[in-house]
C-alpha cells in the first residue's frame, strides 16, 4: 500500500551508487538479493530525510503546511509487534463552532480509546468550520502524519486506520474515499454522508456506526440508506 508509494519516489529520484557499474550501463536486471538489499537501503535513505525534515514537527507535535498548522496528540500503546505498531488516526467532534469548543472536542478524543499494540493519534483540525477534517488542504497534512509516524514511531504504513464520530465522521466519510490507499480500514461514527461517493473503496473495509434514534441532521437516516 503506502510503502509502494514511498519506494516510487525515491527510487525515481535517488542516485544507488552501490550497484555495480557492471550493471549500471546494461538493462541487466537485479536479482532478488539485490533487489532486497536495495529496496532495503532506499527505505533506509527515505527514513533519514524524513527524520532531519520532520525533527521540528515531531519534537513540537504539529505539522505546518503554508499558513495552517495541525496539532498533534498521540499515545503509544503496548509492544510494539514485528511487523511495527499500528497506526490510528482518530478525528474529533465539533466544527461550526468556536476555536475554544473544538479545543474541547480534541482534548475529549484524545483519550477515547485505547488500541492494542498502535499508536493512537488525535489530530487537532486546522479550522472551526463544519468541513474542519476534509478541506481539500488537509490530505497533505494526513500524508505527512503518517510519514511522521513511520519514522518516528516504527508504524507499518500498512496498518493505518482511519475513525472519527459526529464532525469527525463527516471527515471519515469524505477522506476514507478521497485517500483510500492510504488506510487499512476506516471506521465512521455519527456522521453525515451528504452526497459522498464510497466507490473507491471497494478494497478498503468501511464500517457505518449511527444509533437508530440519532435524528440529528436526519443522519440515521442517510446513513441507514449507505447500509442498505
Amino acid at each position: 500500500m503506502y510503502i509502494t508509494s514511498i519506494l516510487c519516489v525515491i527510487g525515481c529520484s535517488t542516485t544507488d551508487n552501490s550497484i555495480p557499474d557492471s550493471q549500471a550501463d546494461t538493462d541487466m536486471p537485479l536479482s532478488k538479493t539485490e533487489t532486497e538489499v536495495y529496496t532495503q537501503q532506499l527505505i533506509s535513505e527515505w527514513k533519514e530525510k524524513v527524520r532531519t525534515d520532520m525533527e521540528a514537527s515531531y519534537k513540537n507535535k504539529e505539522i505546518t503546511i503554508g499558513d495552517k498548522t495541525m496539532r498533534l496528540a498521540w499515545t503509544v500503546f503496548d509492544e510494539k509487534p514485528k511487523d511495527g505498531y499500528a497506526l490510528y488516526i482518530s478525528l474529533h467532534g465539533g466544527g461550526g463552532i468556536s476555536a475554544e469548543e473544538n479545543d474541547e472536542q480534541w482534548y475529549n478524543q484524545q483519550w477515547l480509546y485505547e488500541p492494542d499494540n498502535a499508536v493512537y493519534l488525535a489530530p487537532r483540525a486546522i479550522s472551526d468550520t463544519w468541513d474542519l477534517h476534509f478541506l481539500p488542504e488537509t490530505d497533505a497534512f494526513y500524508h505527512q502524519i503518517i510519514m511522521l509516524m513511520t519514522v518516528f514511531q516504527d508504524v507499518n504504513p500498512d496498518k493505518v486506520y482511519l475513525m472519527g464520530y459526529s464532525a469527525g465522521g463527516d471527515g471519515v466519510w469524505r477522506l476514507a474515499p478521497r485517500l483510500a490507499d492510504h488506510w487499512a480500514a476506516a471506521s465512521m461514527m455519527a456522521g453525515h454522508p451528504g452526497d459522498v461517493s464510497l466507490v473507491n473503496l471497494r478494497n478498503t473495509p468501511f464500517s457505518i456506526w449511527c444509533g437508530s434514534e440519532d435524528e440529528y441532521y436526519d443522519r440515521n437516516l442517510r446513513c441507514a440508506e449507505r447500509i442498505d
